[in-house]
Protein backbone atom coordinates (compact mmCIF):
# COMPACT_ATOMS: atom_id res chain seq x y z
CA UNK A 1 0.00 0.00 0.00
CA UNK A 2 1.43 3.61 -0.88
CA UNK A 3 2.95 5.23 2.59
CA UNK A 4 0.76 8.29 2.55
CA UNK A 5 -2.53 6.38 1.46
CA UNK A 6 -3.35 6.68 5.75
CA UNK A 7 -2.32 8.43 8.25
CA UNK A 8 -1.42 5.00 9.55
CA UNK A 9 -1.40 1.41 7.91
CA UNK A 10 -5.04 -0.20 8.96
CA UNK A 11 -3.43 -3.70 8.30
CA UNK A 12 -1.17 -3.24 11.24
CA UNK A 13 -3.45 -3.83 14.18
CA UNK A 14 -6.32 -5.73 14.82
CA UNK A 15 -8.66 -2.75 15.24
CA UNK A 16 -7.25 -0.85 11.51
CA UNK A 17 -8.70 -3.88 10.14
CA UNK A 18 -11.99 -3.84 11.62
CA UNK A 19 -12.58 -0.53 10.58
CA UNK A 20 -11.26 -1.11 6.91
CA UNK A 21 -14.11 -3.95 6.95
CA UNK A 22 -16.79 -2.59 9.05
CA UNK A 23 -16.53 0.50 6.62
CA UNK A 24 -16.81 -1.53 3.42
CA UNK A 25 -19.93 -2.90 5.15
CA UNK A 26 -21.32 0.16 6.18
CA UNK A 27 -20.44 2.05 3.03
CA UNK A 28 -22.15 -1.54 0.89
CA UNK A 29 -25.48 -0.61 3.33
CA UNK A 30 -25.86 3.20 3.35
CA UNK A 31 -23.41 4.31 0.70
CA UNK A 32 -20.12 6.68 0.92
CA UNK A 33 -22.53 9.41 1.13
CA UNK A 34 -23.85 9.20 4.64
CA UNK A 35 -21.11 7.30 5.97
CA UNK A 36 -19.22 8.91 8.97
CA UNK A 37 -17.16 8.44 11.27
CA UNK A 38 -19.57 8.34 13.77
CA UNK A 39 -21.49 5.87 12.35
CA UNK A 40 -18.47 3.86 11.71
CA UNK A 41 -17.32 4.21 15.43
CA UNK A 42 -20.22 3.09 16.63
CA UNK A 43 -20.80 0.00 14.43
CA UNK A 44 -16.56 -1.01 14.61
CA UNK A 45 -17.46 -0.47 18.69
CA UNK A 46 -14.75 2.32 19.51
CA UNK A 47 -14.46 5.92 19.48
CA UNK A 48 -14.32 8.47 16.72
CA UNK A 49 -10.54 9.59 17.68
CA UNK A 50 -9.76 5.91 17.18
CA UNK A 51 -10.53 6.32 13.41
CA UNK A 52 -8.84 9.83 13.02
CA UNK A 53 -5.85 7.56 13.69
CA UNK A 54 -5.84 5.96 11.11
CA UNK A 55 -7.62 7.97 7.89
CA UNK A 56 -7.55 11.95 8.55
CA UNK A 57 -11.51 11.67 6.63
CA UNK A 58 -13.39 9.30 4.76
CA UNK A 59 -12.36 10.83 1.26
CA UNK A 60 -8.85 9.22 2.30
CA UNK A 61 -10.74 6.14 3.96
CA UNK A 62 -12.50 5.60 0.14
CA UNK A 63 -8.99 6.58 -1.35
CA UNK A 64 -7.41 3.63 0.53
CA UNK A 65 -10.14 0.88 0.02
CA UNK A 66 -9.62 1.92 -3.77
CA UNK A 67 -5.97 1.28 -3.87
CA UNK A 68 -6.43 -1.93 -2.01
CA UNK A 69 -8.61 -3.03 -4.25
CA UNK A 70 -6.14 -2.44 -7.24
CA UNK A 71 -3.27 -4.05 -5.45
CA UNK A 72 -5.41 -7.23 -4.92
CA UNK A 73 -6.48 -6.60 -8.62
CA UNK A 74 -2.71 -5.89 -10.04
CA UNK A 75 -1.47 -9.23 -8.30
CA UNK A 76 -4.51 -11.33 -9.68
CA UNK A 77 -3.68 -10.28 -12.94
CA UNK A 78 -0.09 -11.04 -13.07
CA UNK A 79 -0.35 -14.39 -11.43
CA UNK A 80 -3.66 -15.85 -13.23
CA UNK A 81 -1.90 -14.64 -16.00
CA UNK A 82 1.37 -16.14 -16.08
CA UNK A 83 0.88 -19.59 -17.51
CA UNK A 84 -1.35 -18.15 -20.74
CA UNK A 85 1.07 -18.27 -23.65
CA UNK A 86 -0.89 -16.11 -25.89
CA UNK A 87 -1.14 -12.55 -25.23
CA UNK A 88 -5.02 -12.44 -26.30
CA UNK A 89 -5.44 -15.09 -23.46
CA UNK A 90 -3.81 -12.55 -21.18
CA UNK A 91 -5.76 -9.81 -22.54
CA UNK A 92 -9.08 -11.38 -22.01
CA UNK A 93 -8.60 -12.88 -19.09
CA UNK A 94 -7.75 -9.77 -17.53
CA UNK A 95 -10.61 -8.24 -18.95
CA UNK A 96 -12.80 -10.66 -17.25
CA UNK A 97 -11.15 -10.58 -14.30
CA UNK A 98 -12.13 -6.59 -14.12
CA UNK A 99 -15.47 -6.76 -15.00
CA UNK A 100 -17.17 -9.89 -14.59
CA UNK A 101 -19.95 -10.39 -11.50
CA UNK A 102 -19.37 -14.01 -11.65
CA UNK A 103 -15.85 -14.01 -10.16
CA UNK A 104 -17.22 -12.79 -6.72
CA UNK A 105 -17.11 -15.57 -4.17
CA UNK A 106 -13.18 -16.04 -3.66
CA UNK A 107 -12.21 -16.24 -0.18
CA UNK A 108 -9.56 -13.68 1.76
CA UNK A 109 -8.66 -13.82 4.71
CA UNK A 110 -8.88 -10.35 6.11
CA UNK A 111 -11.12 -8.59 3.14
CA UNK A 112 -14.83 -9.52 2.81
CA UNK A 113 -14.25 -9.07 -1.01
CA UNK A 114 -17.30 -9.06 -2.55
CA UNK A 115 -18.64 -6.46 -0.62
CA UNK A 116 -14.98 -4.71 -1.90
CA UNK A 117 -16.13 -5.57 -5.50
CA UNK A 118 -19.50 -3.78 -5.14
CA UNK A 119 -18.44 -0.72 -3.37
CA UNK A 120 -16.03 -0.46 -6.02
CA UNK A 121 -18.00 -0.61 -8.44
CA UNK A 122 -20.85 1.84 -6.97
CA UNK A 123 -18.48 3.86 -5.31
CA UNK A 124 -15.08 3.53 -6.57
CA UNK A 125 -15.38 6.60 -9.34
CA UNK A 126 -15.25 9.10 -6.53
CA UNK A 127 -12.16 8.81 -5.73
CA UNK A 128 -10.90 9.71 -8.92
CA UNK A 129 -13.64 12.61 -9.51
CA UNK A 130 -12.12 14.64 -6.34
CA UNK A 131 -11.03 18.04 -6.71
CA UNK A 132 -8.00 17.58 -4.80
CA UNK A 133 -7.23 14.91 -7.72
CA UNK A 134 -3.28 16.34 -7.85
CA UNK A 135 -2.70 15.38 -3.98
CA UNK A 136 -4.26 12.11 -3.88
CA UNK A 137 -2.56 11.22 -6.90
CA UNK A 138 0.86 12.13 -5.29
CA UNK A 139 -0.14 10.24 -2.97
CA UNK A 140 0.50 6.87 -4.71
CA UNK A 141 -3.84 6.51 -4.44
CA UNK A 142 -3.52 5.55 -8.17
CA UNK A 143 -0.89 3.58 -8.62
CA UNK A 144 -1.84 0.07 -9.49
CA UNK A 145 -4.74 1.20 -10.83
CA UNK A 146 -2.33 2.77 -13.69
CA UNK A 147 -0.05 0.02 -13.09
CA UNK A 148 -3.14 -2.52 -14.36
CA UNK A 149 -4.23 0.03 -17.23
CA UNK A 150 -0.52 -0.03 -18.58
CA UNK A 151 -0.18 -3.97 -18.38
CA UNK A 152 -3.78 -4.48 -20.51
CA UNK A 153 -2.49 -1.51 -22.64
CA UNK A 154 0.44 -3.26 -23.93
CA UNK A 155 -1.09 -6.47 -24.43
CA UNK A 156 -2.92 -4.26 -26.64
CA UNK A 157 -0.42 -2.70 -28.29
CA UNK A 158 0.97 -6.07 -29.14
CA UNK A 159 -1.66 -7.38 -30.52
CA UNK A 160 -2.42 -3.86 -32.73
CA UNK A 161 0.46 -2.24 -32.99
CA UNK A 162 -1.22 1.22 -34.77
CA UNK A 163 -3.99 0.88 -32.07
CA UNK A 164 -3.93 4.80 -31.08
CA UNK A 165 -5.68 5.23 -27.97
CA UNK A 166 -5.05 1.55 -25.59
CA UNK A 167 -5.23 3.62 -22.01
CA UNK A 168 -8.19 4.87 -23.40
CA UNK A 169 -9.64 1.51 -24.45
CA UNK A 170 -8.85 -0.12 -21.20
CA UNK A 171 -10.50 3.12 -18.89
CA UNK A 172 -13.55 3.07 -20.53
CA UNK A 173 -13.65 -0.58 -20.20
CA UNK A 174 -13.31 -0.90 -16.74
CA UNK A 175 -15.37 2.35 -16.06
CA UNK A 176 -17.92 1.22 -18.61
CA UNK A 177 -18.71 -2.15 -17.35
CA UNK A 178 -19.05 -0.84 -13.47
CA UNK A 179 -21.35 1.78 -15.04
CA UNK A 180 -23.25 -0.47 -17.17
CA UNK A 181 -23.76 -2.97 -14.01
CA UNK A 182 -24.57 -0.04 -11.72
CA UNK A 183 -27.86 0.16 -14.80
CA UNK A 184 -28.87 -3.16 -14.84
CA UNK A 185 -29.64 -3.13 -10.93
CA UNK A 186 -30.95 0.54 -10.83
CA UNK A 187 -31.89 1.47 -14.23
CA UNK A 188 -32.09 -1.47 -16.68
CA UNK A 189 -33.71 0.82 -19.62
CA UNK A 190 -29.90 2.76 -19.57
CA UNK A 191 -28.77 -0.83 -20.67
CA UNK A 192 -29.37 -4.41 -22.03
CA UNK A 193 -29.33 -6.85 -19.23
CA UNK A 194 -30.44 -10.18 -19.38
CA UNK A 195 -30.94 -12.70 -16.55
CA UNK A 196 -29.56 -15.93 -18.14
CA UNK A 197 -25.78 -14.29 -19.83
CA UNK A 198 -23.67 -11.90 -18.36
CA UNK A 199 -24.63 -9.26 -21.46
CA UNK A 200 -21.74 -7.01 -20.04
CA UNK A 201 -19.16 -9.55 -20.45
CA UNK A 202 -20.13 -10.14 -24.09
CA UNK A 203 -20.76 -6.40 -25.26
CA UNK A 204 -16.87 -5.68 -24.23
CA UNK A 205 -15.82 -8.81 -25.87
CA UNK A 206 -16.96 -7.59 -28.69
CA UNK A 207 -15.32 -4.33 -28.46
CA UNK A 208 -12.14 -5.79 -27.86
CA UNK A 209 -12.76 -8.14 -31.10
CA UNK A 210 -13.89 -5.30 -33.39
CA UNK A 211 -11.36 -3.01 -32.31
CA UNK A 212 -8.44 -4.73 -31.71
CA UNK A 213 -8.41 -8.55 -33.11
CA UNK A 214 -10.32 -8.97 -35.96
CA UNK A 215 -8.68 -5.62 -37.77
CA UNK A 216 -5.76 -8.30 -37.70
CA UNK A 217 -7.46 -10.97 -38.88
Amino acid sequence: MPEKASVKDPQETKLGMSILNTSIELIDSIGFEKLTFKKLAIEVGTTEASIYRYFENKNQLLQYLFAWYWSWMHYRIITETRQLDSVQDKLFHAIDLLISRNDRTIDFPTIQLDKLFNLIENEGVKSLLTKNIESVNQSGAFRQYKEVVSILSSWILHLSPQFQFPNMLVTTIIEGAHMQHYFATHLPRLTNSDEHQDTVKQFYHHLLHTMIISPQS
